[in-house]
């Protein structure tokens, strides 16, 4: 047997949709923004694949993992030090 008109929640307030969040104001946004600006630079190229990879999932679920930031943080400390790696077989000299 179905509701009785009395059961029924017969409001006179008006159904309020929530206002939608501007999404430059998100951590997340910004987040994705600092990616941009990693790239544009030129100097993460080594890293192209794995900033675009971070960047594609944040925008698709909307949220920053602490792991995705340690991530960033390490490319961007990474590409700071300079382009030139360490070679452990330079140290020796032959002749």
């Amino acid at each position: 047997m179905g509701k009785t008109v009395d059961d029924l929640n017969l409001s006179d307030d008006p159904i309020r949709t929530p206002k939608p969040v501007d999404p430059r104001t998100t951590d997340w946004y910004r987040f994705s923004e600092e990616i941009d600006s990693l790239l544009s630079t030129g100097r993460y190229t080594w890293a192209e694949s794995t900033l675009t990879d971070i960047k594609e999932t944040v925008e698709r679920i909307k949220t920053v993992t602490q792991a995705q930031r340690n991530a960033v943080a390490n490319i961007e400390a990474a590409g700071l030090r300079g382009s030139s790696r360490r070679y452990e077989g330079y140290s020796r000299r032959r002749y």
